[in-house]
């Protein structure tokens, strides 16, 4: 060695001598790199590991930990031990921990055997080289730096699955040989900062004990009884649900792993040392356990699965390392795991008797139980049995980076059977697709169409109140838009020949500005598609006309699913981002100001018109400029074709195109409401037609595009599948949006986001257990973190209403006693409660004395015999009997609500039904139960008159 590296080396012994501590993590990092320790230097190895207090236990090489199972589980494990183990391991999320070291006096000490910290990224990088003992030399110790340091991609994007493998290799860790080519243990083994969370196989069902046979001095057991004893003496919420209430919040809030381990850190100070809360976030993720999901890699060529690193199609051998880092993988997650874990924890299974119990009339149309092809199949399969269920299902993709064409396609799907207000929330990941292209159909569903054949054929058992029963279920709806629609079913896209999904309308090539799209113009008659045929096109593909088919799909072996109609429109790309933003284009871009139809001249105008409307807290965005629509969302343009445009484009628009837009607005307005007759589907309909076949000639052929087309097949999505609301992709928009805020950084985005969605999934179930006789404030909180709403301190429930507030306790007047007494027939007690905010029916309701002024008007409300009421407060009564009343005082609208508006284009006539107008005069006070509250409105106020849009129904959400 140098003398210069000699004086060094005793410089840095000096130190670690003189003030008897380890050096900063920084510190001991640039010391390793500058002079790295020499193999047969033990003396100097020796004093290192004793001055860091890391020397407890026995050494032991990588390979010990190789040959363990890091497993994942379903519960929270009561029973799990706080071992302080003797080298650094990969915690639940794959971060590793330094986790020997002494839980009071060393929580923030990392030693050299462990993770180094790199300072320029803050990820730790885990160095095995460095738990045997040193370095080999000073080259190694450099290629770790510059690989930690150094970008995955060329766009700038840390590839996931395939780091710890370049980690391995470059620090020359020497594999067994039957296990070197398992590269999904070896990448789950050996564990990285950088990975955010820990992969686990399906075929891992072992608890991680630590690698040792011997527990440390430090071990606690925390059984059952621990999770449920108080925090510390006299605290509100127990061990438990503690717990949970951390972990929700740092999967809700996408906490990093820093910040969970700063806060863990945080609460061991502050707490009292009786407390069993662990301060490492090692220690804290193995008390959970998430569900079962499986990885796979598939071939760059024909993307087929490999099998033991081999292609069966191409017949070639692959490197599944280098496949992992190109992003040549995806993963799925066992749906009946997730069916049975929900059906059994979340009590999902009592609410599958709502096809039975809901209110039902053979001339409407409600939900998809109405639908004319899902009554054929339960005549057809085993879904009209009890316990047995159906399920709709999307793809999409989602980009999740700014600066590079990676993005996500999540598999999901609800069940059909459950009420709107909890299917809409309960979703199922069952895939998860991650690269810089679109998913491979044949690859990707695969899994999925597997596990539903068996699932429909075989079914599987689950307890439902300590009885063991049988489910069958099938996937029988697909919700997407129109790329992934044509993807799934694989024929043309929207701009080829044949390309429309529902029908065989060849559409024609045209000239557009300078170049050519492809429309579809209006066509008396054209032959509809049929699963039939189109099992006859893929077969024939390559021999004669196949009419857009490309070829089979893996979709047409899914049972009882029907290639064509199991598609269906969907109103948020049809409707809302196609037509609407379409005809906005059409009325306000300058490039058609010499057309008949432009307005965008009065776009100011329309501006102060639309600031004028005030909607419900139903409809969650406010109404914004027209000069900014090229950032409206979704549900801006569908509250704008419904609600705002009815109204600000009377005047502004010239009539032929006013009143051809108001056939759009009636007919989808009509089907989406909660409830549709078979008279006002027909009308409908017809409305769609009228609109279709003059499209073309008020805004040209060029613009009949596959939007416009498609609205022709929406009626028939209606009769088979329901209301329009049941399938929409509304609420699977909204779960896509909910994966992108469970990852942190560029590193391993796939399974960050599956371990994170399964683990909080498992805290949801958990709460059930462990949040029973919580005390009200905790269970409060919980509900707030796991939810995402924000809770009002001051609550009070009666019979299904809440109240939120303190309330006014004071004396009936003789008037509101005289009409509550009347509304009840019984004799009430003098003093009651006021309150000016309840919620009803998940609904919010405010009265017109609410002191905050909102933008927003919860007041106005259509009484369940049609008449319209103005709400004056919320009243607590109590008869002389002890018996609790929850009422609504009202006062009733004058007059009755008139029609605002109606059209005539060519032989249709149109009424906007839930456009009216009403009068600004109130009558004397009425008492209401909350339960004759059927809607509200989106009040649009005059000087003397008020305008009020009816919402088509309460369930959808944006």
């Amino acid at each position: 060695m140098e003398p210069s590296r000699k004086r060094r080396k005793l410089h840095y012994r000096r130190y670690l001598c003189d003030y008897n501590e380890p050096l900063p993590r920084t510190t001991r990092y640039r010391m390793a790199k500058i002079d790295p320790l020499d193999d047969d230097d033990e003396s100097s190895h020796s004093d290192w590991s004793e001055d860091d207090q890391v020397s407890n236990n026995k050494e032991r090489s990588i390979d010990d930990y190789r040959d363990k199972d890091i497993a994942p589980c379903s519960s929270l494990d009561f029973n799990a031990s706080l071992d302080y183990h003797t080298s650094s391991d990969s915690d639940a999320t794959g971060a590793t921990v330094d986790s020997e070291q002494s839980h009071d006096e060393h929580a923030n000490c990392d030693g050299v055997v462990g993770a180094s910290m790199d300072s320029e990224n803050g990820h730790d990088v885990e160095n095995s080289d460095e738990e045997e003992g040193s370095l080999n030399d000073e080259p190694e110790q450099q290629a770790l730096y510059d690989h930690t340091t150094s970008e995955s991609d060329s766009t700038g994007v840390s590839l996931d699955i395939g780091h710890i493998v370049e980690d391995c290799d470059e620090a020359e860790v020497s594999l067994d040989d039957e296990h070197e080519q398992q590269s999904l243990d070896d990448y789950t083994n050996s564990g990285s900062e950088g990975l955010g969370f820990e992969h686990h196989s399906s075929s891992h069902t072992d608890d991680y004990d630590g690698g040792d046979d011997t527990t440390s001095d430090s071990e606690q057991m925390v059984n059952d009884d621990m999770m449920r004893s108080p925090l510390y003496q006299g605290a509100l919420v127990t061990l438990g649900q503690t717990i949970l209430l951390l972990m929700a919040f740092a999967v809700i809030v996408g906490l990093t792993q820093d910040g969970l381990q700063t806060l863990l850190q945080i609460l061991s100070l502050i707490l009292p040392q009786d407390s069993h809360l662990p301060a490492t976030k090692y220690l804290f993720k193995k008390l959970f356990k998430t569900g079962k999901y499986d990885f796979h890699v598939y071939c760059p060529k024909c993307c087929c699965v490999l099998e033991n690193n081999a292609c069966k199609r191409c017949h070639q051998d692959f490197d599944k390392n280098e496949l992992m880092k190109n992003g040549n993988f995806f993963f799925t997650l066992p749906l009946i795991d997730q069916l049975k874990h929900s059906l059994e924890t979340s009590n999902l299974g009592e609410s599958l008797n709502y096809r039975k119990t809901r209110p039902t009339n053979p001339d409407t149309i409600s939900d998809i139980m109405d639908g004319k092809l899902y009554k054929q199949m339960c005549k057809d399969s085993n879904l009209k049995k009890d316990y047995s269920f159906s399920l709709t299902f999307n793809s999409d993709g989602v980009p999740i980076f700014k600066s590079s064409s990676f993005s996500i396609w999540p598999l999901l799907c609800h069940i059909n059977e459950l009420p709107p207000n909890i299917r809409k929330k309960t979703m199922f990941l069952t895939g998860l697709w991650f690269g810089p292209k679109k998913p491979s159909i044949s690859t990707f569903f695969r899994p999925f169409i597997n596990e539903m054949k068996t699932l429909s054929s075989v079914g599987f058992e689950w307890c439902s109140n300590a009885k063991i029963v049988k489910s069958y279920v099938y996937a029988i709806i697909c919700s997407c838009d129109s790329v992934a629609r044509a993807m799934l079913q694989n024929i043309k896209q929207f701009n080829g020949k044949f390309g429309c999904n529902w029908c065989l309308h060849p559409g024609e090539r045209v000239e557009k500005g300078k170049g050519h799209v492809q429309v579809y113009p209006f066509h008396e008659e054209v032959t509809e598609r049929s699963h039939t045929d189109m099992i006859k096109y893929q077969r024939n593909v390559g021999t004669g006309e196949n009419f857009g088919v490309k070829g089979p799909t893996p979709l047409s072996s899914l049972p009882f699913f029907d290639i064509v109609s199991g598609f269906i429109v969907d109103s948020m790309h049809c409707i809302d981002l196609g037509v609407m933003r379409q005809l906005s284009t059409l009325w306000f871009d300058s490039s058609f100001h010499k057309e008949p139809w432009y307005i965008g001249t009065r776009a100011n105008e329309i501006d102060r018109k639309i600031e004028q409307f005030q909607p419900p807290s139903n409809i969650t965005r406010m109404p914004r400029s027209i000069l900014t629509r090229a950032y409206w969302k979704a549900s801006e343009w569908r509250a704008f074709l419904l609600f705002y445009a009815p109204i600000v484009l009377k005047s502004v628009l010239p009539r032929r195109f006013f009143e051809h837009f108001l056939l759009l607005c009636q007919a989808v307005y009509a089907l989406q409401t909660t409830c549709i007759t078979q008279l006002e589907l027909f009308y409908a309909s017809q409305h769609l037609n009228e609109f279709v076949l003059n499209f073309e000639t008020l805004y040209g052929r060029p613009h009949m595009t596959y939007n416009v087309h498609i609205l022709l097949h929406l009626s028939d999505s209606v009769r088979n599948w329901g209301p329009l609301w049941c399938y929409s992709a509304y609420s699977f928009e909204g779960c896509n949006g909910f994966l992108l805020k469970l990852y942190n950084g560029t590193q391993s985005v796939p399974l960050q986001i599956v371990t994170s969605f399964l683990l909080l999934k498992e805290v949801e179930s958990m709460g059930k257990v462990l949040m029973q006789n919580a005390h009200p404030r905790v269970q409060q909180l919980f509900d707030t973190v796991v939810d995402g709403f924000n809770a009002t301190k001051h609550v009070r429930r009666v019979n299904g209403t809440v109240f939120f507030g303190h309330g006014c306790s004071r004396a009936l007047d003789l008037y509101e006693k005289d009409a509550v007494e009347q509304f009840l027939e019984n004799p009430v007690k003098d003093q009651a409660i006021f309150y000016h905010k309840a919620v009803y029916n998940s609904q919010i309701f405010l009265s017109i004395n609410y002191r905050r002024k909102l933008k927003r008007d919860n007041t106005l409300v259509r009484r369940s015999d049609g008449s319209v009421c103005q709400i004056v407060g919320f009243a607590k009564v109590e008869s002389h009997t002890g018996c609790e009343h929850a009422l609504c005082l009202v006062r009733k609208c004058v007059s009755k609500p008139r029609l605002f508006l109606q059209g005539y284009f060519g032989e249709s006539r149109c009424q906007i039904k839930h456009v009216m107008s009403i009068s600004s005069e109130f009558a004397e006070l009425t008492v209401l139960d909350l339960s004759q509250l059927s809607d509200k409105f989106v009040v649009y106020r005059q000087e003397n008159s008020c305008l009020v849009c009816l919402l088509p129904n309460s369930l959808e959400r944006d």
